[in-house]
């Protein structure tokens, strides 16, 4: 009887390992499909393996948190190499912006939300793909929103353009929006983007610089870091004034996996404020209507429309959550 039981029990386990196998196997041709992977078969194996480990974190963690969710997008099947070369944040150290004059804060009553998404000046959610250089997307944002403001126009700026010719960064292997906006106000402008298109996603590398003067569509005034910081209450305030703010962030293993929510992380509470290497758009915040209700930023990111929610995602406001608050920047235009 007992013989009898445990060959049960055997085949049991073998059914119960052969059907998650194929579970597994459905989901991975599934996921591929979705994001239009096409593998060489001889990394086909270590593309599956590195998609089956995701989705095993993907279910842990949406069982256990209930304020932000973890989802399957572009960076599932990624080698951790491999989306560590994403990050290109390199923004100047914390003695060089002492130096800027802290503005005193304001006694006013701030809105009780600001979101620049559905702004008319606010153009699509673009993808920096297989380059570092999220500095130069995080540069052009408010360039657009501003400059649009201006005009009345909306207008697309050339992030290849900085990739190119901008010597105080260093292309897909990162920079500083700040040194960047110092470029395009020596350089005279910044072009359009259907002049300079960008590139260097696929092509890996940065290129010669083509400037051209006559297709330049964008140039600064004024720029600097906001002050004082980490301050929720003055990034608030110079969001109203100045439209979206660039911002530096650390980035842990689990924002790769985000999807919706308001996104913490208790690792990501960090003592050192130097410890950012990913540049995002700070363009709005808000606060939820759960109990209890958490303050968040609106925050915008370079990674295209199929991570987040649409390219966007939402993080704890007034704790400095992965250091956001300490590097935001801002940038008036001509």
């Amino acid at each position: 009887m007992k013989f009898l039981c445990a060959v049960v029990l055997l085949f049991a386990a073998i059914a119960f390992a052969a059907a998650g196998d194929l579970e597994d196997e459905l989901s991975w041709q599934s996921y591929k499909a979705q994001f239009q992977k096409k593998h060489h078969p001889k990394d086909e194996a270590r593309r599956k393996a590195n998609f089956i480990k995701r989705q095993r974190q993907i279910e842990k963690h949406n069982k256990e948190n209930k304020e932000w969710e973890m989802g399957n997008n572009q960076f599932s099947d990624m080698t951790d190499e491999e989306r560590q070369a994403l990050l290109g944040a390199k923004p100047v150290i914390r003695k060089e912006r002492s130096f800027n004059p802290a503005f005193p804060i304001e006694d006013r009553v701030l809105p009780i939300s600001i979101d620049y998404r559905s702004d008319k000046c606010m153009q699509p959610v673009k993808q920096q793909a297989d380059c570092g250089s999220c500095w130069s997307f995080a540069t052009v944002v408010p360039l657009e929103f501003n400059t649009c403001k201006k005009t009345g126009t909306p207008v697309a700026l050339s992030e290849q353009m900085l990739v190119d010719c901008d010597p105080y960064n260093y292309g897909c292997d990162g920079g500083d929006y700040t040194n960047a906006w110092k470029f395009i106000k020596e350089k005279g402008g910044i072009m359009i983007n259907s002049s300079y298109p960008y590139v260097s996603g696929t092509t890996k590398t940065s290129g010669t610089c083509k400037f051209s003067s006559t297709s330049v569509a964008a140039r600064v005034s004024t720029y600097g870091w906001t002050m004082p910081y980490p301050n929720a209450t003055v990034s608030m305030q110079y969001l109203q004034d100045h439209g979206p703010l660039p911002s530096a962030m650390r980035v842990l293993d689990s924002l790769y996996q985000y999807k919706t929510g308001v996104y913490s992380d208790a690792a990501c509470i960090l003592a050192d404020e130097n410890l950012v290497d990913h540049a995002v758009v700070i363009v709005g915040y808000g606060t939820t209507t759960t109990t209890p209700a958490i303050p968040y930023w609106i925050v915008r990111n370079s990674w295209g429309t199929t991570w987040g929610n649409l390219g966007y995602m939402a993080i704890k406001r007034g704790v400095n959550m992965c250091n956001i608050e300490s590097w935001t920047a801002y940038v008036d235009v001509i």
